[in-house]
């Protein structure tokens, strides 16, 4: 029995740890990197190295942790996930030497691992100005665990800190830190905040909010040197403004590390330099996150990174995939007020640059084209377009001239009904920033048996990093369901076989023969013959059709607020049913000459599309939400369209009748 079940047994095969994929940074990027890979291969052993004293967490919630929105718990990342693989390892050490020649590197404990491929995800470090009294105790960096355990240690006892650096991650900290009740003074060389990603009004407007959090903001200076004896008493500006203290945090940028891809002779400038397919000088090296340089760009946020690792991961599995450059995208939020900032928005850097702002008294607004092409935008306040914005700025596309008249005038690029269900954008529209995944791929995820947001996440690595599109994914998820019966309904229903026969009768019913004399003839030939009932019957048609133009503003117009909606849409289409009869009485059925037979056809046209979307507003709650919605939106606007012509047309009909 025994010998029986050895035999059918799959036998154990160790890991082959001499050709392991190794990685160096137990960050995000690097996790990322190893879920990509074993996606599309389980087989290969991994090392993952990490040099902190902590388990690998993510970073990027380093200020929610500060700010004690979030416990060190909800930061980790799933190690033990990962541990429960026997051809996985991770090992807190740091990696001192890359041999690669022997396609080998050296631990801090002596240890030599050897490799197939090796990946460096080192990220980077803070930046440290050469300024006196930098080395003076209560002096701090926020970059890593132990900085966010020393800060709110430190924060306890501080009375005064000054926060250097004005960009997006100083401001975090800043606000991060008034939960201490610390008094807050952000200092920012650049002429304003975030100069990077925000012009000088926007930066004003933010600078706005954190002054009405308490936090003194003092930009155009950089720091001339930290005064104290042991520790710090105050910090000296470039104009010799004195400000007291006994706490500064550093956040004036950062620096990739690369030294060690500069001891293996790897190519380095910025950052350790790859190629399109993210391989180092040496073939079986890569670098991804903002250790790595591509083509003249390093990247220090996290989404860059996370698209560098699935892109090195396909390329190390056998793939053949490209890196072309990612847009970087920042958000971050002062009290309840969203920061956004993504693409190129600098108008003095490319050629033929030109913006278009929205402004009020909430928001601000602003797009930046390049040649005709969207390729930045910008905003403080609140604006949920901004996911669709991302893939309009990534591909560079084009925007509609009524696009742009719409945004100048309402700050929107479309109805916003539309951009606030995910389920309309386009299928490469970005839903989840940090992990490049797209509503295509969400949708092909829901129609694949997904439905609840936790199962989309496990599926795309939709919000598995920030979480900010959690609502996103919940809109799409509940989104699937039909929608409830309108209010109604049967009237319109009815409406809509009513109007086609209506306009069947005028298009193949041949029209009233006239006698011979006005004395005979049926009943109905005399009404459309006499001149006064003709009179009539037009100018009555006339009013009916500028009454259901001006119904037509009661969805658009906040004026127009008399009674539901449903009543005036209803009314609306009755009155069609009625000015179609009228027609029918006031032509004889003859569709006339002309501009008189143009002004016909757009009647009935007009009369037919309405039909056809009274029909499917009618039985929507009998398709999907989006499905219904998509059918519409199309028939509701090819009504509206064929609308335009006829003022024209009836201007030129009554002018031809009386003038001529």
């Amino acid at each position: 029995m025994n010998t029986a079940l050895q035999t059918t047994a799959s036998p154990y095969v160790a890991p082959d740890w001499q050709h392991a994929v190794l990685v160096v940074g137990a960050g995000p990027t690097g996790f990322r990197f190893i879920e990509a890979f074993r996606r599309k291969d389980q087989k290969t052993p991994i090392i993952l190295f990490g040099n902190e004293p902590y388990l690998p967490y993510d970073r990027v919630k380093l200020s929610s942790l500060l700010a004690g929105t979030d416990s060190p718990d909800s930061l980790a990342l799933p190690l033990e996930e990962l541990q429960q693989q026997t051809n996985f390892r991770y090992l807190c050490s740091e990696i001192q030497e890359i041999l690669t020649e022997q396609n080998q590197v050296l631990d801090a404990e002596g240890n030599y691992h050897s490799y197939s491929k090796l990946v460096l995800a080192t990220g980077s470090r803070p930046h440290i100005p050469d300024v006196e009294g930098i080395d003076l105790n209560g002096v701090f960096t926020f970059r890593n665990m132990r900085d966010s355990e020393r800060l709110k240690a430190r924060t306890v006892r501080s009375q005064s800190m000054v926060v250097v650096g004005g960009g997006l991650l100083g401001i975090e900290a800043a606000r991060a830190l008034l939960q201490s009740n610390t008094h807050i003074t952000l200092v920012q060389q650049a002429s304003h905040l975030m100069n990077n990603q925000l012009d000088e009004t926007a930066s004003l407007r933010l600078q706005s909010e954190l002054e009405q959090l308490g936090i003194e903001v003092i930009t155009g200076e950089g720091v001339r040197r930290i005064e104290g004896s042991d520790r710090v008493e105050a910090v000296v500006l470039r104009d010799n403004r004195r400000l007291s203290c006994d706490t500064v945090l550093l956040s004036a940028g950062i620096k990739p590390n690369m030294e060690i891809g500069r001891r293996a002779w790897l190519k380095v400038a910025r950052g350790i330099k790859v190629d399109d397919q993210l391989r180092t000088s040496d073939g079986n090296i890569f670098a991804i996150g903002e250790c790595a340089e591509h083509r003249g760009q390093v990247y220090g946020l996290v989404a860059p990174g996370l698209e560098q690792a699935t892109i090195a991961a396909d390329n190390i599995a056998g793939g053949d995939s490209r890196y072309l450059g990612s847009h970087s995208v920042a958000k971050l939020k002062v009290v309840d007020t969203p920061v956004f900032s993504m693409g190129d928005t600098d108008m003095d850097n490319g050629i033929r640059k030109r913006a278009i702002v929205f402004s009020d008294s909430e928001n601000y607004r602003k797009l930046v084209f390049s040649q005709g092409k969207l390729v930045g935008a910008m905003a403080i306040g609140e604006w949920k377009e901004t996911p669709r914005l991302q893939e309009l700025i990534t591909h560079q596309r084009q925007l509609k001239p009524w696009q742009k008249l719409r945004f100048r005038f309402s700050g929107f690029l479309w109805n916003p009904a539309d951009a606030e269900n995910p389920n309309l954008w386009p299928e490469q529209s970005i839903i989840c920033n940090c992990n490049n995944v797209s509503r295509g791929t969400l949708s092909q995820a829901l129609e694949n048996g997904c439905c609840s947001v936790s199962e989309l996440s496990a599926e795309t690595t939709a919000a598995t990093t920030c979480g900010s599109c959690k609502p996103l994914l919940q809109l799409m998820v509940g989104d699937q369901q039909p929608a409830a019966p309108e209010k109604g309904w049967s009237g319109l229903m009815a409406t809509a076989i009513l109007t086609p026969v209506l306009a069947a009768m005028m298009l193949f019913i041949p029209g009233l023969t006239l006698s011979d004399s006005v004395q005979g003839g049926q009943w109905l030939e005399q009404i459309w013959n006499d001149g006064l009932i003709k009179q009539i019957t037009g100018f009555t048609l006339l009013g009916l059709t500028l009454i259901g133009l001006a119904m037509s503003l009661r969805k658009r117009m906040k004026r127009f607020q008399l009674g539901t909606f449903n009543h005036w849409r209803l009314a609306h289409v009755i009155l069609g049913v009625l000015t179609l009869a009228l027609l029918l009485a006031h032509t004889g059925l003859h569709t006339g000459n002309n501009l008189n037979q143009w002004l016909l056809y757009d009647y009935l046209a007009l009369a037919a599309l309405g039909a056809l979307a009274s029909a499917v507003i009618a039985l929507q709650f009998k398709f999907s939400a989006t499905t219904g919605k998509q059918m519409r939106d199309f028939w509701f606007w090819s009504h509206l369209l064929l609308a335009w012509p006829l003022p024209v047309l009836l201007s030129f009909h009554v002018l031809s009748v009386y003038y001529f």
